[in-house]
C-alpha cells in the first residue's frame, strides 16, 4: 500500500513540475466539459425554431358547389388563409410548379399540394362511393435527416387541423343556417330545401345505426371468445396445482406461448399427465402393501408405521382429486359445448368412482393397522381387500383417462383450432387499424380490451345516431307544422359551441411523468456520459500508462500490483476533476435541475472512476490494441447505450448488447438522479456500473502478467518502424 501512495505522490510531482504539463492537464480536464455543454445547449430546444423550416403549400383546388346548398366553396383557399396565420412552420404559399421545384433544389424542406377536386371530396365525404381526400406531400430527404420528420409532423398536424376546422366550420354554417331559418323561412321553396336536408339527415342516421350494429356484432364475437380462453386457463391452473411433475411442463408451455390456443394444447397434455401421475401413485401403493405384509410377522411396528404413512399419502391424493373435480365442474363445464356434456359427465363419474375406492382403501388401511396392533393372526386377510380397492381405483382412473382421450380431448383440440383462427383474424385487424405489432399481455387481455373498445365505439355510434334521429324528427315536425322554432331549441342560441363539440369531441390532457426542463436536458445523459468516456480515452492517450518499477530513483522496487494501482491513481484524480467540472457546469451553467443533486454528482464521480479504470486497464494490458478497443467500445455505446433512441427501436443486436455496455447503466443512473428515482432504479444502475470493475481488476492484476513481455516486444517493433 505504501508503494501505491509513493508512486501516486511521485506522479503528482512530475505532473506539476512545469507550466506546460499543467496546461496540458487543465486542457484534459476541460475538454469533456466543452463537449457536453456545447452539445446540450445546442440541442436545448431545437423544436422551438421549427418556424424557420420553409414548407411550400400550393393549391390547385377548383372549388365546389353543393346541390344541397347552392354556394360555391373553395376549401383550398380557406386552408391557405389559415396557414398564413400559423407559425408552426414557415409556410410559403406558392404555385404547384414552384413548390415541387423548390423542394428538389433544397429551397423548401417539403411541399404540400392540394388537388383540383379537394373541395369536392371534402364536401361530398358522406355520399356513397366517395373517396378519401388526399394531399400530395413532397419531402427532400437529402436536405437533413431530421427536417423531413419535423415537416412530416407538421403535415400530420395540418391534416388534423384541416379536418377539425372543416368539420367545425361546416357544422357552424349549417347549424347557424338551420337556427336562423326558425324565424325567417316559411315559404314553400324553403320547406322543400328543408325536406331535402331532412332526407340527408335520415340517411346519415341510418348509416350510423348500421355502423353501431356492426360494432355491437363484432363486440359480441369478441366477448364470446373470452370464456373459452378462460376455461382453458382454468383447466391448466387446476392441473398445475395438483401435480408438481405436470406443472413443470405446463409452466414451460405458458412461458413459451401466452395465447389461448397454446393454453388449451398444454392443458390437454397436463391433464393426461395428471391421470398418469395418479395411476403411478396407486401402483406405488400396491408395492407398499406388499412391503407392509412382508414384515407384518417379523416387525409389526414397522408395518404399522408404513400403513400410517401410506394413509397420509392416500388422504392427500383424495384431497387433490376432489379439488380437481370441483375445479372441473366450476370452471370448465360451463364453457364446454353441449355435445361434450356426456363425455365430461363420464369423466366425472370415473373420477367419483376413483375417489370412492380411495376412501374405501383408507378405511381398510385403518382396519389393517388396528388388526396388526392387536396382534391379530388373521391380518393377512386384509391384503386381498387392499389390492382389490387399489385395482378398482386404478380402473376408474384409467376409464376417466380413456374417456378424456377419446371423447373430450378432440373437442378441446377443435376449440384450440377455432381460437387460433380468431386470434389470427384479430391480429390482422389490429395491424390494419393501428400498425402496432408489439402487444403486451396474453390472449384474454387482448380479447377483453378489444371487446371493451368496440362496445364503447358501438355506444358512441348509437348515441350519435340517436342525436341525428332527434334532429330528423325535429325537422319533420317543423316541416309538417311550419314551426321552425323547435330546431332552434335543439341547436341552441350559439351554434358555434355545438359545432366545436362536433369537430373536437375529445380533449387530451398531457401529464408529464418524471419531467425534464427541455429536449436538451433529456439528451444531457448521453452527451455527458460519452464526454467522460472520451475524457478517459484522452487521458490514456496523453499520459504514460506503463508504470515505473520504482516510485523514485534509488527507491525500493515496486510490486506488480503496486505499479498498476499506483499509476492508476493519477488517472482517477484527473477523472474525478473532469466529472466534477462537467456535472457542476450542467447544473450551474447549462441549467439542469436534478431532483437529487448529490446523487447527480455521485453518478459523475462513479462513472468517471469506472470509465478511467476500464480504459486504463485495457491500454496497460494490450498497449495500442487496448486504445483501439476503447475507441470501438465508444462507437458501440453511442447508439447501443439507449441514450438517444429507445432500445426497442434499435436492431436486435444493439438491444442484446446494451446491458453489457457500461454507458447504458451510467445513462440510466444519470436520468434517475436528474428526473426522479423509481423503486431504487438509481442504485441498481449504479451497482451494475460498478460491477464492470471486477473483470477489469482480474485482467489488470492477474491476466495481464503473461502479456507484459508480448506488449514490450510489440512496442519495440512499432518503434523500430520510426513511424508508429
Amino acid at each position: 500500500m505504501n508503494g501505491i501512495w509513493e508512486l501516486f505522490r511521485a506522479d503528482l510531482r512530475r505532473a506539476t513540475s512545469n507550466v506546460m504539463s499543467v496546461i496540458v492537464l487543465c486542457g484534459l480536464i476541460v475538454i469533456p466539459s466543452a463537449f457536453t455543454w456545447f452539445n446540450v445547449i445546442g440541442s436545448w430546444e431545437p423544436f422551438d425554431n421549427t418556424k424557420n423550416l420553409k414548407v411550400a403549400v400550393a393549391s390547385v383546388d377548383e372549388g365546389y358547389t353543393s346541390p344541397l346548398i347552392p354556394m360555391h366553396l373553395n376549401i383550398g383557399s380557406i386552408v391557405e388563409s389559415a396557414l398564413r396565420a400559423n407559425d408552426q412552420l414557415d409556410w410559403v404559399i406558392t404555385s404547384k410548379e414552384d413548390a415541387i421545384a423548390g423542394t428538389e433544389s433544397g429551397e423548401y424542406y417539403a411541399a404540400m399540394v392540394l388537388p383540383k377536386d379537394f373541395s369536392e371530396r371534402m364536401l361530398t365525404f358522406y355520399t356513397a362511393g366517395s373517396q378519401r381526400t388526399e394531399i400530395d406531400y413532397y419531402t427532400n430527404d437529402k436536405s437533413n435527416p431530421l427536417a423531413p420528420l419535423i415537416t412530416s409532423e407538421g403535415a400530420d398536424d395540418l391534416s388534423a387541423k384541416i379536418n377539425a376546422e372543416f368539420t367545425q366550420e361546416l357544422s357552424n354554417i349549417a347549424l347557424s343556417l338551420i337556427s336562423s331559418l326558425s324565424t325567417s323561412l316559411s315559404d314553400s321553396e324553403s320547406q322543400a330545401a328543408f325536406a331535402r336536408i331532412e332526407a340527408h339527415v335520415g340517411q346519415v342516421a341510418v348509416q350510423l345505426h348500421a355502423a353501431s350494429g356492426t360494432a355491437e356484432m363484432f363486440t359480441a364475437l369478441l366477448e364470446s371468445s373470452v370464456p373459452l380462453v378462460n376455461a382453458a386457463s382454468s383447466l391448466l391452473g387446476t392441473v398445475e396445482s395438483e401435480f408438481s411433475a405436470a406443472t413443470g411442463k405446463v409452466q414451460e408451455g405458458l412461458a413459451a406461448s401466452q395465447d389461448a390456443n397454446g393454453a388449451i394444447a398444454r392443458a390437454t397434455e397436463a391433464l393426461t399427465a395428471a391421470f398418469n401421475a395418479s395411476s403411478a401413485q396407486l401402483d406405488r401403493f400396491g408395492s407398499d402393501v406388499d412391503r407392509i405384509f412382508s414384515t407384518v410377522n417379523t416387525d409389526a411396528s414397522a408395518s404399522i408405521g408404513m400403513i400410517d404413512e401410506m394413509s397420509g399419502q392416500l388422504d392427500d391424493l383424495i384431497a387433490k382429486h376432489e379439488a380437481l373435480r370441483e375445479r372441473l365442474v366450476n370452471d370448465v363445464e360451463p364453457n364446454l359445448p353441449e355435445e361434450s356434456a356426456p363425455a365430461f359427465a363420464a369423466i366425472l363419474d370415473s373420477l367419483d368412482a376413483a375417489i370412492a375406492q380411495e376412501q374405501a382403501l383408507t378405511s381398510r388401511l385403518q382396519e389393517t393397522s388396528a388388526g396388526i396392533a392387536a396382534g391379530n393372526a388373521d391380518a393377512q386377510r386384509f391384503r386381498g381387500q387392499l389390492d382389490t380397492r387399489i385395482t378398482a381405483a386404478q380402473s376408474a382412473l384409467a376409464n376417466a383417462n380413456s374417456v378424456y382421450a377419446n371423447d373430450l380431448k378432440p373437442t378441446l383440440d377443435q376449440l384450440a383450432a377455432e381460437l387460433n383462427a380468431v386470434g389470427s383474424g384479430l391480429g390482422a385487424i389490429a395491424g390494419q387499424v393501428s400498425g402496432v405489432s408489439n402487444v403486451a399481455g396474453g390472449a384474454v387481455t387482448l380479447l377483453e380490451t378489444a371487446a371493451r373498445d368496440n362496445r364503447v365505439l358501438a355506444e358512441a355510434l348509437g348515441a350519435a345516431a340517436d342525436s341525428v334521429d332527434r334532429v330528423q324528427d325535429a325537422l319533420s315536425s317543423a316541416i309538417e307544422s311550419g314551426d321552425f322554432s323547435l330546431i332552434g331549441k335543439i341547436i341552441g342560441s350559439n351554434p358555434s359551441v355545438l359545432a366545436t363539440a362536433i369537430a373536437q369531441p375529445i380533449g387530451l390532457d398531457r401529464i408529464a411523468v418524471y419531467p425534464v426542463v427541455s429536449f436538451g436536458a433529456g439528451m444531457a445523459a448521453l452527451y455527458t456520459v460519452l464526454s467522460l468516456w472520451v475524457g478517459a480515452l484522452l487521458l490514456a492517450v496523453t499520459l504514460r500508462v506503463d508504470p515505473p518499477r520504482r516510485a523514485i530513483d534509488g527507491g525500493p522496487q515496486l510490486k506488480l500490483h503496486e505499479q498498476f494501482l499506483g499509476r492508476y491513481m493519477i488517472f482517477a484524480l484527473m477523472g474525478l476533476a473532469q466529472s466534477t467540472l462537467v456535472f457542476l457546469g450542467n447544473i450551474l451553467l447549462v441549467g439542469l435541475d436534478p431532483v437529487h443533486p448529490f446523487l447527480f454528482m455521485l453518478v459523475g464521480w462513479t462513472t468517471s472512476l469506472v470509465f478511467t479504470f476500464i480504459i486504463y486497464t485495457l491500454v496497460v494490458s494490450f498497449s495500442d490494441a487496448g486504445k483501439a478497443l476503447a475507441v470501438f467500445l465508444l462507437v458501440i455505446q453511442v447508439a447501443g447505450a439507449g441514450g438517444a433512441y429507445p432500445l426497442s427501436l434499435l436492431p436486435a443486436w444493439f438491444q442484446n448488447a446494451s446491458p453489457f455496455l457500461p454507458a447504458t447503466h451510467a445513462i440510466d443512473a444519470f436520468r434517475a438522479a436528474l428526473a426522479g428515482i423509481y423503486h431504487a432504479d438509481y442504485w441498481i444502475s449504479l451497482g451494475w456500473l460498478l460491477a464492470f470493475l471486477i473483470p477489469m481488476l482480474l485482467l489488470g492484476l492477474v491476466l495481464r502478467k503473461p502479456l507484459i513481455g508480448f506488449n514490450e516486444k510489440m512496442e519495440g517493433m512499432l518503434q523500430s518502424t520510426k513511424l508508429m
